[in-house]
């Protein structure tokens, strides 16, 4: 089975065509990958809706984890090509979201609360160090839970596919209340800055539909699980410090740490 072209390239890894079916992601940090595996490996058992997980492969002094090559435009991909159906996706992502949260992980991953907390311990920036000791509390009287959570739901992660949507990348998965998970959610389509590298209309479309799908996702997520705002705004804090320590840009980041700064001061 031959390596064909890098098809993707993020924060984590590269992705790489696989023969004609499958697609090699391979890691920036080899560290990863045995994570990945670990939790490709309960994924593929829990959901329907994921590419299918073949394990380790090791070819042209690379080694990575392959999956099925689903085929089909990302969410986002459609919704930079087609902004008039916004809130259309906005209710899909949000149904979506909500049929994963059914799913029980119980002890099968590392729970939300324990992974912020690591997260947060170990950023270093100079800005959240007056606030770390507030924030690592308030985590601690969050409620766990026992829901699968993705860790990342975005319309990035969701390919739309012959078969229906298929969500990918679950390197972030872990166990917990289903509030934090949708928090995570509504933080990204809030505050997320696109690369600066990518062209302009992007960024300016992206800019305006966001509020649209922003508030038809919340909407329908809180219709379809009876859950209130409140109960997700008090992930709101961790989740923000967490996300300051990843590779987002510095203008997300100052904004995030404004807001961290007005809720604690």
């Amino acid at each position: 089975m031959g390596l064909g072209e890098r098809i993707g390239r993020g924060n984590t890894a590269d992705i790489y065509v696989l023969g004609s079916d499958q697609v090699l992601k391979v890691f920036h940090d080899p560290k990863l990958l045995d994570l990945e595996r670990e939790i490709s490996s309960v994924i593929e058992e829990l959901v329907v809706d994921v590419p299918t997980f073949y394990g380790t492969v090791e070819t042209v002094g690379l080694t990575g984890l392959a999956y099925e090559k689903v085929l089909g435009p990302s969410m986002l991909e459609i919704l930079m090509s087609k902004p008039e159906h916004t809130a259309e996706y906005g209710r899909q992502l949000a149904e979506l979201h909500a049929k994963l949260h059914r799913i029980k992980a119980t002890g099968r991953l590392q729970s939300i609360k324990s992974r912020l907390a690591y997260m947060i311990s170990g950023i270093r920036h100079g800005g959240l160090e007056p606030f770390r000791e507030a924030i690592i509390s308030h985590l601690s009287e969050l409620p766990g839970g026992d829901q699968l959570c993705h860790g990342d739901f975005h319309p990035g992660n969701v390919l739309l596919s012959q078969r229906g949507p298929v969500v990918i990348d679950w390197m972030t998965a872990v166990c917990g209340p289903a509030q934090a998970d949708a928090a995570r959610t509504i933080l990204i389509l809030r505050h997320a800055v696109l690369p600066a590298e990518l062209p302009e209309v992007v960024i300016q479309t992206f800019a305006q539909l966001r509020t649209v799908l922003l508030q038809t996702y919340e909407e329908t997520y809180l219709d379809l699980t009876g859950y209130s705002r409140e109960e997700l705004a008090r992930w709101e804090l961790p989740l923000m410090a967490a996300r300051i320590g990843e590779s987002v840009p510095e203008e997300e980041q100052r904004t995030l740490l404004a807001i961290i700064q007005r809720q604690l001061s």
